[in-house]
């Protein structure tokens, strides 16, 4: 028994250990299949997609065999038609990190079998009136639209549209109180800016603050008016001695 899964390791380790290692000049490091290599880039299929380096920063590459290979070579050996054998292949690729050659091998099982439940079910897609259809497809037979990306029926969407424009005009209406409030608290400021500019003038004048509110001396213009007696008055004749 040990011996069987001494055995199953082996034959999985090589595919991961053993890819081709495009060793770079900073410390980083890309394993997969390296599909092209030219004297001036080298570009390497990772399995998610794939990646071009220029050559000027390879330290070294160390060739291999990569899951990327191991794939390939499964799927050459397929048959068009054989549904439950591209089935597999997607697990296997899916399990080993291939999401893109995993959707490819089941795909392939779809173009053979379109009612295919596993495949069907493993790309995401779902049963809407025995029709096998994507997420977004049955979202859309169901009637249901896409609004800020969520999906929601016609109501809803409606709903929140009207809520979102009353959002708004209570924004829009706040915005303009709080700009009348300024304006008057502006205008506040300048009509008491104004005040005590025409108190420092009058004070530089000379003329108290006073005054101005009736207080102060009353000044003759030419001195006091005296009105003469109407009869001489008489004096007393001085005493002959």
């Amino acid at each position: 028994m040990r011996t069987c899964v001494a055995l199953l390791v082996a034959a999985s380790l090589p595919a991961a250990i053993s890819a081709d290692e495009v060793f770079l000049k900073g410390g980083g490091r890309l394993s997969g299949k390296i599909t092209s290599r030219t004297a001036t880039s080298v570009e390497v299929d990772v399995g998610a997609g794939k990646i071009a380096v220029p050559a000027s920063t390879v330290l070294r590459i160390e060739e291999g065999r990569s899951p990327l290979h191991e794939y390939e070579d499964r799927a050459a050996q397929l048959a068009a038609g054989d549904v439950d054998g591209w089935v597999a292949l997607g697990d296997w690729a899916k399990s080993r990190g291939l999401s893109s050659q995993a959707r490819e091998a089941y795909h392939r099982a779809l173009a053979a079998s379109p009612l295919d439940a596993r495949a069907n079910a493993a790309l995401g897609n779902v049963q809407v009136g025995g029709r096998w259809m994507s997420e977004e497809e049955s979202y859309k037979a169901k009637g249901f639209v896409q609004f800020e990306g969520d999906w929601m029926t016609p109501g809803e969407q409606q709903a929140l549209q009207r809520e979102r424009a009353a959002e708004d005009a209570r924004d829009r209406e706040q915005l303009a109180n709080e700009s009348r409030v300024r304006e008057a608290e502006a205008r506040a400021q300048e009509a008491e800016a104004r005040a005590r500019e025409a108190e420092a003038q009058q004070s530089s004048d000379g003329i108290p603050l006073w005054y101005a509110w009736g207080g102060g001396p009353v000044y003759w213009p030419s001195g006091p008016n005296v009105t003469p007696p109407s009869r001489p008055i008489n004096r007393p004749r001085p005493v002959p001695r």
